[in-house]
């Protein structure tokens, strides 16, 4: 699992399970998007069935056919809605023996896409499962999860990436030194964002008009080039070494604002993404945002 940016506490709980013998039979990674859930389930299948003695090698057929998601025995759900009929073809198979592993690994992406008539005919084989199947599933929260399926599984959280970590993996890759920082701190700790910015050449951090709110999906791309904003707002109030500032556009936004009102704002950031975690009205709340800092 070395190839895993950061996640210590995950590595830890997955490699103490298979040193000890005791690998549980469901597992929930929760966590931000981007963080490497799925590429550490991967891993984690690639540990369970490799032929090789430093699990996991990486090399050996085993290995090289998940890793190519080429193997019958580790099975990737990913749909928008995860139906009955997907889970009940699941089960079916999940009581099969493997075809070429020492375990048949499901992972389920985004657990919460699962419908009620869906997750709930799941809980049977969770909670009785066959000994040769394991189950992952992967969550941005457990909120959306039943807390029947949670009580059966032995939860692993994920946390974002430290910014010193994406930033060293953009230099690796041969990004300027001044765009690595400024992406570093706009991916918000999310890997997969932080790539896409680099090969793209765009750092994302648009501001839609006040009027253009409504019509957004998701406050997360604005929300982290205003928290950039006022980040180098504060320090620049509080007298910083322009060493220190994160990006040159950040004055576009601030309008000479006083730093406790910054401070205020920097903080009301953070209220908005959790509104938008629990499905709450934060587009509201986000043209507040803009009144505040007499964004048009």
């Amino acid at each position: 699992m070395r190839e895993i940016l950061g996640q210590k506490r995950a590595k830890k709980i997955l490699e103490n399970a298979i040193q000890q013998g005791r690998v549980p039979h469901f597992f929930i990674f929760v966590g931000p998007d981007g963080v490497g859930k799925v590429s550490m389930a991967k891993e984690f299948a690639m540990a369970l069935n490799c032929l090789g003695t430093d699990r996991p090698c990486r090399n050996c057929p085993m290995c090289l056919s998940i890793l190519n998601n080429k193997n019958p025995d580790v099975i990737l759900i990913n749909n928008e809605t995860i139906g009955i009929s997907q889970t009940r073809e699941l089960k079916e198979i999940a009581f099969l023996s493997p075809i070429s592993g020492r375990y048949r690994v499901f992972i389920i992406e985004n657990a919460e896409n699962l419908t009620l008539p869906s997750a709930n005919s799941l809980l049977k084989v969770l909670e009785e499962p066959p000994a040769s199947s394991i189950f992952i599933f992967t969550a941005r929260d457990l909120n959306n999860i039943l807390k029947t399926i949670i009580s059966r599984a032995l939860i692993v959280p994920f946390s974002p990436v430290k910014r010193d970590v994406i930033f060293s993996l953009l230099m690796e890759k041969g990004c300027p030194e001044s765009l690595a920082s400024e992406i570093s701190y706009l991916s918000g700790g999310n890997v997969e964002r932080a790539l896409e910015m680099f090969d793209a050449g765009d750092l994302g951090g648009k501001i839609v008009s006040y009027q253009d709110i409504e019509a957004l999906d998701t406050p997360d791309q604005i929300l982290d080039t205003i928290s950039v904003a006022l980040r180098d707002g504060i320090l620049s109030l509080a007298g910083a070494d322009e060493r220190f500032i994160i990006s040159k556009r950040s004055k576009a936004i601030l309008n000479g604002s006083r730093l406790e009102n910054l401070i205020e704002d920097f903080f009301f950031i953070q209220e908005i993404k959790a509104l938008e975690d629990c499905n709450s009205d934060w587009r509201l709340a986000l043209a507040l945002l803009y009144r505040e800092l007499e964004v048009r």
